[in-house]
């Protein structure tokens, strides 16, 4: 799919300003304070419904104003039309899709896909657990939307079973909400798995094209649960079973998807202890590229990708290779303060930003 134009009013420091793109995509080059990365987390936004950067929405206001809104114009693989419209203040939050109201930000995830790719995205190696899972829960539900129906449920219950263990409650009531809770999460590894699966069959292969010598390279899964992809709901149950008198003792569920983590490993070891920034660098890259390539092989639809001054920081064979990686975008944006990036992205058109954007 491919942005053709981008209207923004009150979106950070963006009061009002309309950007046409190419078809092949666009360089952002400005000095830093222009307006880059708030242009990239607006194209973002019209995929998502809200800041892929984790602001909240009152945040993405620009300073002084009471509401923001943002109209993007796509045409589609299918080459139809797809107008986005989405707008914000305190009191209100709305979504149209071809001029029709959306209940659900998440029929979003269905019609348009973008790519995110920025500096903070090494915390995908260095950060928290809770870093990881958004990144990876989102991922999955580009490829499956109905991942994002099951996390949601799941998440319910497990606020409300954390509730109740709070409470003096009937043993019946806890088995209740226990039986719920064990088939939503037997439901959601299923999707977790096969994402996995998908994502290591192509990431040591595409990590070399870019970064040679490393021979493996992959993905793993580090649930709570021992052999959490092999249970089943009535096996998970007995887990929860056994640990009952430590989680009234903490009073929240200790085990499930809500507390699992991944890990990116390399030779069989931990990137996060043994891999140079560089490679921390390149590995989230590739996870990116891989996204955009099993989005398009599962739902045959070509993601945008945005690049957010991720270039800084990469000699000029690397960034030639991520190049040649991502050639078969739909379409893509580049955003950098320096114009030495013109050099290995000669096709794409460029929009220059002053300090006002």
């Amino acid at each position: 799919m491919k942005l053709n134009s981008i209207e923004l009013r009150n979106f950070r420091s963006y009061k009002e300003r309309c950007f046409e793109f190419a078809p092949p995509g666009n360089l952002i080059i400005g000095d830093n304070g222009s307006g880059k990365t708030n242009l990239l987390e607006a194209i973002a936004y019209t995929s998502i419904g809200k800041s892929i950067r984790y602001h909240s929405d009152q945040d993405l206001i620009t300073t002084e104003q009471d509401f923001f809104a943002i109209e993007a114009y796509y045409d589609t693989d299918l080459q139809s039309k797809l107008k986005i419209q989405l707008s914000y203040s305190p009191s209100h939050k709305l979504l149209k899709i071809n001029d029709q109201i959306s209940r659900q930000l998440s029929t979003l995830l269905q019609e348009v896909k973008v790519i995110y790719c920025a500096p903070d995205d090494i915390q995908l190696v260095n950060g928290s657990p809770r870093i990881r899972r958004q990144y990876f829960d989102l991922a999955i539900s580009q490829i499956f939307p109905q991942y994002l129906t099951a996390l949601r449920e799941y998440l319910h219950l497990v606020e409300q079973r954390n509730r109740l263990l709070k409470t003096d409650f009937q043993p019946a009531e806890k088995n209740s909400w226990d039986q719920r809770f064990a088939a939503a999460l037997a439901a959601l590894y299923p999707y977790r798995q096969k994402y996995l699966s998908m994502l290591n069959s192509e990431f040591a292969e595409s990590f070399r094209a870019i970064s040679a010598g490393i021979k493996d390279i992959s993905l793993t899964y580090q649930p709570v649960l021992k052999n959490a992809f092999e249970q089943s709901q009535t096996a998970i149950l007995n887990s929860i079973r056994a640990i009952e008198n430590k989680e009234v003792l903490w009073q929240r569920s200790l085990i499930g998807a809500h507390l699992d983590d991944y890990s990116l490993e390399m030779e069989g070891r931990s990137m996060h202890s043994f891999a140079s920034q560089g490679q921390k660098r390149i590995a989230v890259i590739v996870l990116k590229l891989i996204q955009a390539k099993l989005i398009q092989e599962y739902t045959a639809i070509k993601p945008v990708l945005l690049f957010d001054d991720v270039f800084a920081e990469l000699d000029l064979e690397h960034s030639n290779r991520i190049r040649k990686l991502s050639f078969d975008a739909a379409q893509i944006f580049i955003a950098s303060p320096k114009n030495d990036i013109c050099g290995i992205w000669a096709e794409l058109p460029i929009i220059r930003l002053g300090k006002l954007g």
